[in-house]
């Protein structure tokens, strides 16, 4: 999952935990096995959220510029 964004007026109601959720599911109905996500690492409330959901973070990356 890439680039989940709340509108400012709804955020800390569920919608993201809800919506992430059911796509997690939808996707286990459809033969997924595995899920990932990108996060930009300065995003406490998108870490707290997925932290919740039972993400962990595997490893870190970057992009590089010449």
């Amino acid at each position: 999952m890439f680039d989940i964004v709340t509108d400012l007026d709804y955020r800390n109601q569920g919608y993201a935990e809800q919506m992430i959720l059911h796509l997690l599911q939808w996707g286990k109905q459809h033969g997924a096995r595995h899920s990932y996500l990108a996060v930009v690492a300065n995003n406490a409330p998108a870490l707290r959220l997925y932290e919740k959901i039972g993400y962990k973070e595997l490893y870190k990356y970057w992009y590089r510029v010449k």
